[in-house]
């Protein structure tokens, strides 16, 4: 099914800033903890409008992200059309970029849960939150020297997920969900706009097997 979202996106992870997986592949102590939130600004698939709608989701994968194995728990915010699209584009049953690399990871999936999600974007100072279970509370870089706040972008002109995000830190990143658990304030995070489609496929020579064990 024909689907397309553009997006404010956040991510936090336990990775040093900048995260080493965007550049070697391989996370900063070995193992992957990252959450991500997502507020749909324009969006549909198959007549069903996507605007408006939300999602929080956490992954704990043992090792580097392209080896496998994550444990994922997800909530969406959004009517109950929107909530059906979702959870047909999130586990890739409607194929197209990130979702259809990031679900080939996933081995074991908590949820969705359809619960209220919090967000409020301003830009490296943005905040999410489902209850007392998943928030990430952005926080701006700022100069050692002077205080001021620093922008740093990482950029990847080919990348997946996001092509350019605004680097910066968390005051609180932590999620207790359904077993899904773990807490790491003080580490990397982006904020980006983002643009997502049915239409961007993974490479033809490149099978979902690569990216999972």
């Amino acid at each position: 099914m024909a689907w397309k979202i553009k997006a404010t996106y956040l991510e936090a992870c336990n990775c040093d800033l900048g995260c080493p997986c965007n550049m070697s592949g391989f996370p900063t102590h070995g193992f992957c903890e990252g959450s991500i939130g997502v507020l749909i600004k324009e969006g549909n698939r198959d007549g069903v409008d996507l605007a408006g709608a939300k999602v929080a989701g956490a992954v704990k994968w043992p090792g580097a992200i392209h080896e496998g194995n994550g444990t994922m728990a997800v909530f969406i915010d959004g009517n109950t059309e929107q909530q059906a699209a979702l959870v047909e584009i999130l586990t890739a049953k409607d194929p197209g970029l990130p979702w259809e690399i990031l679900s080939a990871t996933i081995s074991d999936i908590h949820g969705p849960f359809f619960e209220k999600i919090d967000l409020t974007v301003n830009d490296t100072e943005s905040h999410i939150k489902v209850g007392k279970k998943f928030e990430i509370k952005m926080q701006s870089l700022t100069n050692p020297v002077s205080g001021d706040k620093h922008e740093a972008h990482m950029v990847l002109p080919t990348g997946f997920i996001f092509k350019d995000a605004k680097v910066a830190t968390t005051l609180v990143n932590m999620r207790d969900a359904d077993g899904v658990t773990f807490d790491h304030k003080g580490n990397n995070a982006y904020f980006s706009e983002v643009e997502w489609s049915s239409e961007n496929r993974m490479d033809a020579g490149t099978s979902a097997g690569k990216f999972a064990d």
